[in-house]
Parts: structure tokens; C-alpha cells; sequence
């Protein structure tokens, strides 16, 4: 996540909040220590009762889990929001247009202080994190609720601070291991370029000169009920890996498991920037975050001037498809000053 820091000013919350000056990052453009604490759940609200402090004719708070991107710098994780999980999808978290106060209720339902949440990578619990502080971030294109806190990590999450994570109580459980040495076998490196060059044959699109140089990434995952990994790969052709460059090349990203006979494309998706501007996905992380034995891809996608979250997993019919899709259609201003309104 690309980071830029600058004067850091304070914007004024209701007099019943308390705003303070925090040290948050701001967010990029797409736009973890610890303490032992047990966080107890408030009693169930009676149906039909409105959250506390909801805002009259708002669009509803999330009800569902909700999946976090966690960053860490040090000590201290920083997470934002990605998706309601609901069912084998997820669902963009949408204020309506102008709803005052909608992400300082949602900070107050989902992000107070002592909430805890567990991390996630390559599909494995490798720590906590408890909310210290959260606020809305205002500096990107929306704004959006942004919480800080304490980690407590394992062994596991050494050398990576990238994590998925979610509430403690809606944290799945892991029931197997994933190998951490999980890399791309010859098989995978081998057969990706033979299934891209198919796709690119197929739909009458230039082929790179070197298809070792297109490759920018092969990313295998667990599948369930099969000794051998699935794999998600992604070829860029006239791009690179990364927001900027122009609307000239094209990508492909595809997913492949486990077949029969080897391993069969479930998942196919091409981008013609001539027609749907640059697009260049690459998996950020997997997690079969919603327990239904299968794992699902969370993706960043780059443009040429801004990033977003996708994500891709198997339906309850067994079809791979795109499950999620957030983001921000306004082009993002370039600006040096992080406004977040903290709320303790």
C-alpha cells in the first residue's frame, strides 16, 4: 500500500465525539503488542430496533461479518474496511450520497475502542489486533472509516506486513494447514503461459515477445479435497504491475485447479484497455473467509491512476466467479494533507 504523509489537520466531529489528532497513513488512491482482552458482545438488539445512533433514512449498517485490508508499520496495524461478507459474495460497504454521520456510526457499531480482530495470511491465523483508535479518513477520493491498534503476532507472520482480517467472533476457523512454503511448482510456471496464450489466441490480442517478462505473478492456494494447489496467474501485456502507463496494453488473469487430467481454467478474465481502461490484478491475499471449504482470492486491481479490491471465489453452484468489485469512480486528487476525524 503506497502511503503519503504531509500536515496532518483536524476536522470537527459533533460536540457528543471526541476528535483528536492522530498519526494515521493516509489511504492510497484504490482506493497490527499485545494485551490480553476478552471483548464481550452487547445483548442483542430486538427486531426491528434501529442501531444506536443510527442516522434516520440511512442507507443500513453492515449486519454481516465484514472482511478488513490490515497494513502494519512497526508495532501498530492500521485497517480499513473491504466487504460485507454475504453468503459466497461480498458487498460493498455504500453510505448513501451525503448521510452525515454514516462511518462515525459504523466506527461506533463495528470499530470501538477494545474491539479485537484476528489476522490472516495465505489462509492461516497468525495474530490480533485490538482497536486503540479509529476515525474517518478523508483524505482519498470518499471518505472512509480507518482504525489503528495493538498486535499480537505469531511466528508466522514474520516478514510480511500485509494481513485480511476480521471480528473475533466472526473469525473462521482453520481446520487444516497450509504448507508456508506454498510456491509456484515448474508444473504451474509451465502450464500458466500455455492457458494465457490460448486466451489472448482466442480473443485476437497482440501476444508479448516474452511471456516469461509478462508473467507478474503466479499465486498458488490451497483447494479443498485435492493434494495439489490451485493457481491464480496474471500476464500483462505493453503494462507493468502498478498504477500509471496508458489505456494501450491488455491483462489476463485466470484461476486453475485440480482436474483429471491435470489442471482445468475455472476462472478467465481478460481486460482490453482499449475498451475497459488499464486493469491489472494480482491476488493480495486468500482466505476462505465466508467457511465454505473453498478458498477466495482478494485482489488489487491497478489503473492508471488509482487501485481497487476485487475479489473472485466459488459459488454455492461450484462456478468460479468475480464476487466483489469497490471502486471509487471519482479520479482522486492529489493532495499532501491527511484529514481524519479520530474517534476514541
Amino acid at each position: 500500500m503506497r502511503t503519503e504523509t504531509g500536515r496532518h489537520s483536524i476536522t470537527r466531529a459533533p460536540a457528543a465525539v471526541l476528535v483528536i489528532l492522530a498519526l494515521l497513513t493516509a489511504c492510497d488512491n484504490v482506493s497490527w503488542g499485545g494485551a490480553d482482552i476478552a471483548v464481550v458482545p452487547p445483548p442483542p438488539r430486538p427486531s426491528g430496533m434501529p442501531s444506536p445512533g443510527a442516522v434516520p433514512g440511512a442507507e443500513r449498517l453492515p449486519e454481516g461479518p465484514i472482511l478488513y485490508d490490515i497494513t502494519v508499520s512497526g508495532e501498530t496495524g492500521t485497517m480499513v474496511p473491504v466487504g460485507e461478507i454475504a453468503g459466497d459474495s461480498l458487498r460493498p460497504i455504500r453510505p448513501p450520497g451525503d448521510a452525515p454521520g454514516y462511518f462515525e456510526t459504523f466506527i461506533a457499531e463495528h470499530l470501538r475502542q477494545g474491539a479485537e480482530f484476528v489476522l490472516f495470511h495465505r489462509g492461516l491465523r497468525v495474530g490480533t489486533l485490538v482497536v486503540e483508535a479509529a476515525g474517518v479518513d478523508r483524505s482519498g477520493c470518499r471518505p472512509w472509516p480507518r482504525a489503528t491498534g495493538v498486535l499480537e503476532m505469531s511466528g508466522a507472520a514474520a516478514g510480511t506486513n500485509a494481513f485480511l482480517g476480521l471480528a473475533r467472533l466472526a473469525a473462521p476457523q482453520v481446520t487444516r494447514r497450509v504448507a508456508d512454503d506454498l510456491a509456484p511448482t515448474r508444473t504451474m510456471i509451465v502450464l500458466a503461459p500455455i492457458f494465457a496464450d490460448k486466451v489472448l489466441r482466442t480473443r485476437q490480442l497482440r501476444l508479448p515477445s516474452n511471456w516469461q517478462r509478462a508473467s507478474a505473478q503466479v499465486q498458488p492456494f490451497p483447494v479443498s479435497g485435492a493434494r495439489d494447489a490451485g493457481f491464480a496467474a496474471t500476464f500483462l501485456v505493453g503494462d507493468t504491475l502498478g498504477p500509471g502507463l496508458d489505456d494501450a496494453g491488455h491483462s489476463v488473469f485466470m484461476v486453475a485447479v485440480p482436474g483429471t487430467l491435470g489442471y482445468d481454467t475455472v476462472f478467465v478474465d481478460v481486460r482490453d484497455y482499449a475498451i475497459s481502461g488499464k486493469a491489472a490484478p494480482v491476488v493480495m491475499d486468500f482466505l476462505d473467509w465466508d467457511n465454505d471449504d473453498s478458498m477466495e482470492l482478494l485482489l488489487r486491481v491497478f489503473g492508471t491512476r488509482d487501485t481497487w479490491i476485487e475479489a473472485v471465489g466459488r459459488g454455492e453452484n461450484g462456478v468460479w466467479r468475480r464476487i466483489f468489485r469497490d471502486r471509487c469512480e471519482a479520479v482522486p486528487q492529489d493532495s499532501s494533507t491527511v484529514v481524519i476525524d479520530t474517534i476514541r
